[in-house]
């Protein structure tokens, strides 16, 4: 008999840390039972896995839990309201449901045997979903980054990144406003000295290689005082795998069309952005290109054309019915560095298919592991040595290009001054101004 396909899959926060995994995992079937209708109990089986929460000073865990048979009837709010949340009482504690998977999620515990080889951050694309976007169209609905990678590098901690880039809500944010969500939520997870230096390897599909590409400039400009969880970003980076970015920008004349020409959209600045021969998007790959020369990457890019969204008439719904256009081209999606630096692989798939993998002998998934298993193999020394290369600094020094004149009267001592407040300023950027009239010395 045929396996039923899985639902949605929905993230379950605010879980017990104090209790072991299969005490949770009961717990959490009795409070599901609770709420579920006799005719659901009968036909509606749940999957549940227990995973870590990312965040380090949480005292809780999560869960992942898939329905076989349909969604029950009390979770249906989130089918209707996918940015939403739904609250269960257990006890005297209440845990969250969600499906929208914002900010950071775990999706399996690290082989307890090993000692972590890195993070893993994955950030899907515009108007896409920090889950179902990596989930295989197959009968199985495989998820490769939990799926797959749990069984091939149980030696990383593997996370997906979530945030609203829905085209359809009102949100007026912009890279800038995406890129600060994105180190909040990164400091929160990398918090600690141990985890700042642990090697990273960004996984990143479309639009969400915009916002890698620019929290990584960011981070190059942050100075280490303020913020060590974001300037520790580019050293403790060590390669990513990039599927069909838009580095030079996006073909959206259909998304553009779904917003009715309408000039005074609240996304109509964001696509502007992002559109193709974007002034931003040119300024920010210069940048990028220059800061990851001695970086790995793997670029993926599409083979395939994609359908453009057209509208529905008897749905009402925009579906990808229309013509065949290439959303995002080789020109766009390769950075163009040296062969040792950036692998360039042809995926034969289209822009939203390009990142879906139904099984572990999927060429692309192959190809994607692979470089993965070296990537985390070789970053432990390499960033390693980063963190402990200390920067020759050269001794402040003042050069005096005349004779000094015999009535000079002297200013040894604003020059010891002047010296001494130089002398451990690390990172900072010191500036010193002299006040006085002109020509007194």
């Amino acid at each position: 008999m045929a396996s039923q396909r899985k639902s949605h899959v929905f993230r379950v926060t605010g879980l017990s840390r104090e209790l072991p995994d299969g005490e949770l995992k009961t717990a959490l079937q009795e409070a599901l039972n609770d709420n579920l209708t006799d005719d659901e109990r009968s036909h509606l089986k749940a999957e549940i896995t227990i995973v870590p929460s990312c965040y380090v000073s949480d005292t809780e865990r999560a869960a992942l839990v898939q329905f076989r048979g349909g969604v029950p009837q009390f979770l249906y709010e989130l089918r209707v309201d996918p940015l939403g949340d739904w609250q269960v009482e257990v006890g005297d504690n209440d845990i969250n449901f969600d499906c929208h998977f914002f900010g950071f999620t775990q999706l399996y515990a690290p082989d307890d045997n090993e000692r972590v080889a890195a993070d893993i951050i994955a950030i899907a694309g515009l108007d896409g979903h920090a889950y179902g976007s990596w989930q295989g169209r197959g009968n199985l609905g495989r998820m490769w980054l939990r799926d797959f990678l749990s069984k091939d590098l149980p030696q990383c901690r593997t996370m997906i990144y979530g945030y609203n880039s829905k085209l359809s809500s009102h949100g007026v944010d912009t890279i800038l406003d995406y890129g600060r969500e994105l180190m909040e939520e990164i400091k929160k997870v990398r918090n600690t000295k141990e985890l700042q230096q642990r090697p990273l390897i960004f996984i990143a599909h479309s639009f969400g290689g915009i916002i890698m590409a620019h929290c990584l400039v960011k981070a190059i400009q942050t100075m280490e005082e303020d913020h060590p969880a974001i300037t520790s970003l580019h050293r403790a980076t060590y390669g990513m795998v990039l599927f069909a970015i838009p580095h030079k920008g996006l073909v959206m004349d259909d998304i553009q069309q779904m917003l009715a020409g309408d000039q005074s959209h609240p996304r109509e600045r964001l696509l502007q952005q992002i559109s193709s021969k974007s002034d931003l998007l040119i300024h920010q790959l210069a940048d990028f290109k220059n800061l990851i020369r001695d970086r790995k990457v793997v670029s993926f890019y599409e083979t395939e054309q994609t359908r453009q969204l057209v509208l529905d008439s008897e749905s009402g719904r925009w579906k990808r019915t229309g013509d065949f256009v290439t959303t995002v081209g080789a020109d766009s999606a390769l950075l163009q560095l040296p062969d040792h630096v950036e692998d360039k692989v042809p995926l034969h798939a289209d822009h939203s298919m390009v990142v879906k993998f139904d099984t572990r002998n999927a060429a692309g998934y192959r190809t994607a592991v692979d470089k993965l298993r070296q990537f985390s193999k070789d970053a432990p020394s390499v960033v390693a040595a980063r963190f402990t290369q200390t920067r020759a600094k050269p001794p402040p020094c003042s050069t005096v290009p005349f004779k000094k004149d015999p009535m000079f009267v002297g200013r040894e001592a604003v020059i010891s001054a002047i010296q001494e407040g130089h002398k451990a300023i690390g990172q900072r950027h010191e500036r010193v101004a002299l006040v006085g009239l002109a020509g007194v010395g």
